[in-house]
This record gives C-alpha cells, structure tokens and sequence, in this order.
C-alpha cells in the first residue's frame, strides 16, 4: 500500500472525528421565556462543552498537520506501519467520547483522568508509529539524526504530560487544563526538519 493511500484514509477519518465531536455541540431549550438574559444563561451553560471541543479540535488539527509532515517524510510503508497508523486511528475515534465526558462534567476527576488517558494513548500510538518509521528505516535518510532525537524527546515530553494531567485532576481539575494546552502549544509550529550535508 502507497504512503499516499495511508495518508488519504487518516484524513478522512480525522474529518469524521471532527465533525462527530461537533454534533455535542447542541444548545439546550430556552426555558422562562425567550429574552436576553435567558438566552446568554443557556449560552453560557453550554461553554464547558465547547471549551473542551475547540482544545481537542487544535490538538486532532495539531495531530493532523503533524501526521501529515511525518508520511512526507516516509518513503515507503510496511504492514507494521499500516497497523501502527490503524492503532493511532483508533486511539482518535476515543477523542470524541472524553471530549463530550468532559465537556459535561469539567470539574470532575474522572473526566480529567479519562481525556488525559485517552490523549496520552494518542500521544504515545504516535510515538510508535514515529518511532517505528525511524528503526525500520522508512524515512527518508537526508533526514538529520540530530531532528530525529529531538522529535522523539518532544514525543516522550507529550506522553508524560498527558499521563500526569490524567492524575492531576484528583488534585486540581485546573491543574490538568493547564496540562492540556501545555502539549498543543508545544507543537502549535511543526518541528522544523533539518536535512545531512
């Protein structure tokens, strides 16, 4: 299978998941009567649920962006590849089901644990899948050893973040939001890939 075919069935499942996570997105009836102090009440009720939709829209479109400059750099696929990318893929269709959990209950421990459990799995399937491509020797080999170690500290750094941000919640609910835009604003701007002489 071509990387190209790879690359073009994780985008459309990306796409889904993104539009799946949208749909929870649903303004409640306006009860007492329609004026402006009901209307920005209701609205305001539904805040939390858009609040953890746009920080797991930035990171799917983060994860997007990344998984798309990583197969530029593949130069041909495996079966091991092929399955890796499907373990990732699945670990994304999750995004929507702790994106909403969270989104109804933001101040609960256990919602903080399971978005942070489920983006650490996502974090930790692209490690594999990066990882892998390196040892197999499917990237491209311009690519310089200094870039690949530094990716893979970023990668490790983002598992690590996520695994802590799940238990800190029984701490702080607010402690773990701080831990969830850490790793998004880590790789808001892709890693700059240097090439060998």
């Amino acid at each position: 299978m071509t990387t190209n075919r790879i690359e073009a069935f994780s985008d459309g499942v990306i796409a889904i998941i993104i539009t799946i996570m949208v749909f929870d997105l649903k303004v409640p009836e306006i009860a007492g009567g329609i004026n402006s102090a009901n209307v920005w009440r209701v609205l305001l009720s539904v805040l939390p649920k858009f609040i953890s939709y746009l920080i797991s829209f930035i990171i799917l479109a983060i994860i997007w962006i990344n998984h798309h400059q990583m197969f530029q750099q593949i130069k041909k696929s495996s079966i091991t590849l092929l399955w890796l990318n499907n373990l990732l893929l699945f670990c994304l269709s999750l995004i929507p089901f702790s994106t909403n959990f969270i989104g109804a209950n933001p101040l609960l421990p256990e919602a903080e644990f399971f978005y942070g459990i489920i983006f650490f799995m996502n974090a930790t399937s692209f490690w594999l899948l990066r990882n892998y491509a390196i040892k197999a020797k499917l990237v491209s080999e311009k690519i310089s050893e200094r870039t690949k170690q530094r990716i893979r500290v970023k990668n490790l750094l983002s598992i690590a973040i996520y695994l802590f941000s799940a238990f800190s919640g029984y701490i702080s609910p607010y402690i773990s939001f701080i831990l969830f835009i850490i790793v998004p604003a880590i790789y808001f701007i892709p890693e700059k890939i240097t090439t060998e002489n």
